[in-house]
């Protein structure tokens, strides 16, 4: 039986540089929440990864990876 994927994040989009700190996904800093949005979706559809808005100016981008070989 395959394990369930788990999810890693990818990247880190944000509006404010000062609410992320550290680790080690890159970090993308936008001027405003049009263009974290923006930039958001052109690399969700770039690499399939998902997105998940945090509420505070953040949005971090995860993909989907099986932790056994097929």
């Amino acid at each position: 039986m395959a394990d369930a994927p788990t999810p890693i994040m990818f990247a880190i989009v944000t509006t404010d540089k000062n609410a992320v700190q550290g680790g080690m996904a890159p970090i993308f800093v936008a001027a405003n929440e049009v263009e974290r949005d923006r930039i958001a979706m052109w690399i969700t559809r770039i690499t399939n990864a998902t997105a998940h808005d945090l509420h505070n100016g953040v949005v971090i981008l995860t993909v989907n990876s099986s932790s056994s070989a097929p």
